[in-house]
Order: C-alpha cells, then sequence, then structure tokens
C-alpha cells in the first residue's frame, strides 16, 4: 500500500508541477497577445483559475503533508508530559483524517453535481466537472496518507507533526 502512495503522490506532483508550468506559459502568453499585438488567448483565464491553479494546488497536497508543510502552533503542546502529548497527537491526527474525508465526500458530490447538471465555462464549451473532481483525487490521497500514518503517530513519525 505504501508503494502505491508514493507512485500516486510522484505521479500527482508530477501533473502539479506540469500544471505550474503550463499556468506560467498560459499567463506569460496571454500577457504577450494581450499587450503586443492586442489578441488575448480565449479563455486563457479561465483554464488557469478553474484547472492549472487548481490541479497545482490540489495535486501537490500529498507532497506537501509528506514533507511536513503543515502549520502547527506548538508553544503549547510542547510543554506537555510525552503521555498528554502523544493523545492530543493521536486526536489531531483522527481529526485531521475525518476533516479530509469530509471534504473529499463533498467535493466529490460536487463534481457529480457538477456532471449531472452540465456546466460549463461561459466563454468556452468545456466542462467544469473535472476541475472539481481533481480537488477529490488530491484530497482522497492526502486522507489515505494520514490514515496509514495513524500508526506512526506513537513513534513520533507522522507526517503530520514534522517539520517541513
Amino acid at each position: 500500500m505504501r508503494r502505491w502512495l508514493d507512485r500516486c503522490e510522484h505521479a500527482l506532483t508530477l501533473v502539479a508541477a506540469l500544471a505550474t508550468f503550463s499556468m506560467m506559459l498560459l499567463t506569460t502568453a496571454d500577457a504577450g497577445g494581450r499587450y503586443l499585438w492586442n489578441r488575448p488567448i480565449l479563455a486563457a483565464y479561465e483554464l488557469t483559475t478553474n484547472y492549472l491553479m487548481i490541479a497545482a494546488v490540489f495535486l501537490a497536497m500529498p507532497y506537501a503533508y509528506r514533507q511536513g508543510a503543515n502549520i502547527r502552533v506548538t508553544f503549547l503542546v510542547e510543554r506537555l508530559g510525552r503521555n498528554a502529548r502523544l493523545v492530543i497527537d493521536h486526536a489531531v491526527q483522527i481529526v485531521s483524517i475525518a476533516y479530509c474525508a469530509a471534504l473529499v465526500v463533498a467535493t466529490f458530490r460536487q463534481a457529480r453535481h457538477v456532471l449531472m447538471t452540465k456546466t460549463t465555462f461561459v466563454t468556452l464549451d468545456l466542462p467544469m466537472w473535472p476541475a472539481h473532481l481533481i480537488v477529490s483525487v488530491g484530497l482522497f490521497v492526502t486522507t489515505v496518507m494520514m490514515l496509514i500514518d495513524l500508526r506512526e503517530v506513537r513513534k513520533g513519525r507522522s507526517s503530520l507533526f514534522m517539520d517541513g
């Protein structure tokens, strides 16, 4: 399972990096076309905000989680004893898993709703549901990673509590 997750994380990170690079190229080409030739690229803004930016953020979430890029306020927990800290760390991990899983369900339902209503861009006849599905995929892989890391909390090796 861990090997499968590593492959998923690697693939999603690669797609996120490609989305970031594509976003840079598209924005540069759009700005150049707009200001040099007075011919902007049709739907460049929509593609950037509704596909590429979402892919760059949500597909990179598993990588960010694995690297310990989480916001934490630790000044209180650091002053507690080992047992109290372990209980709090387990509670935080479980709440994080539950919250992320709830987001997976909600975003998947939203993607299904957008698919059923056949929602498209205003300027282009391009469906919106894949963008919503991208969010679900990134959150799902992150949730599975947190679930597997639940065993690592006792050993202090959960990515949720690593310093990035």
